[in-house]
């Protein structure tokens, strides 16, 4: 892990990494001064140069929206590669599905995809995670969990 930097000036503004979502959108560019640990098409890993913790900056609506920060799961994840996107970007995933569908609710039809048994959503054919995987791929649904008994 990277030292923080110690600028020698006492009365800068604390790092606000504790008190970031798990999620949010980038609304300045601050972050974009913050050193690129990793680079891949979409996205990046990139460290806090007062904290030293990492942070997955991604693209994920590449057409719609702009950079969003997440904390990365697990949190020990160093490299890209050890991050599981479907656990890292899931609050993402269900705010912006929410946003279309209101509030998530499930009811009590199953599933229109063949050979599920996850329950519909309210305003939709479909269950969260086939949902997702339709929206955003399926690298982020978590279709190999069971389906939850109601």
């Amino acid at each position: 892990m990277r030292t923080p930097v110690d600028s020698g000036n006492s009365t800068t503004t604390p790092c606000a990494c504790s008190k970031r979502p798990t999620w949010s959108r980038v609304e300045d560019d601050s972050v974009m001064q913050w050193p690129v640990i990793e680079l891949a098409e979409w996205e990046e890993l990139r460290q806090c140069p007062d904290c030293g913790r990492h942070w997955l900056a991604s693209w994920p609506d590449e057409l719609e929206g702009g950079m969003i920060l997440c904390s990365p799961e697990p949190a020990s994840a160093r490299r890209l590669r050890d991050i599981d996107r479907a656990s890292t970007l899931r609050a993402y995933c269900l705010a912006r599905l929410e946003e279309h569908l209101g509030p998530l609710k499930e009811r009590k039809l199953e599933c229109r995809k063949v050979g599920c048994a996850r329950k519909r959503l309210d305003g939709s054919s479909y269950c969260i995670e086939h949902l997702i995987a339709d929206r955003f791929g399926r690298h982020l649904a978590k279709l190999d969990a069971p389906a939850r008994d109601r």
